[in-house]
């Protein structure tokens, strides 16, 4: 008689627990519908805008092949091709090569905004193939952008 006292006390206690926890269970807090981002007072829209970062140093011999302004000349004929627009910008790049030693390299910058991935993906194929790059550093950035025009 004692143990089912016991177990039944138990079983009680057990029930009540369990009840406790789902009553006490914070509900999922509602967001606020998103408010429309400003910039400068205007309504900014929201897009897609991918920087690439391409070396200029051969994958084969770690040295620039072509001159600066030569790989810039052909670069721009060819994200031309496949984006609507870009900024292009050029800068110095370091990083650990496969045997240890350390590379630098001459980098040109492309932002692009409003291209699709299959255009991104033939626009980068190209652009390999062209410089001899084992890869192409690729940032992808959902962000908030104006046009402005002034006041």
């Amino acid at each position: 008689m004692k143990t089912k006292l016991v177990t039944i006390i138990l079983a009680f206690c057990l029930i009540c627990s369990v009840t406790s926890c789902t009553a006490n269970k914070t509900p999922a807090v509602e967001t606020a519908p998103a408010q429309e981002e400003k910039i400068l007072g205007q309504t900014a829209e929201q897009g897609l805008k991918y920087t690439l970062y391409i070396g200029l140093n051969d994958k084969d011999t770690y040295e620039q092949i072509i001159s600066t302004e030569d790989a810039i000349e052909k670069a721009n004929v060819i994200v031309a091709k496949h984006a609507g627009g870009y900024t292009q910008m050029t800068a110095k790049g370091g990083w650990t090569n496969d045997d240890g030693t350390m590379g630098h390299e001459n980098t040109m910058v492309y932002i692009i905004y409003d291209i699709n991935e299959a255009s991104l993906k033939a626009l980068l194929d190209e652009l390999l193939k062209e410089f001899n790059q084992g890869a192409i550093l690729v940032e992808k950035d959902d962000t908030p952008h104006i046009y402005y025009s002034g006041s």
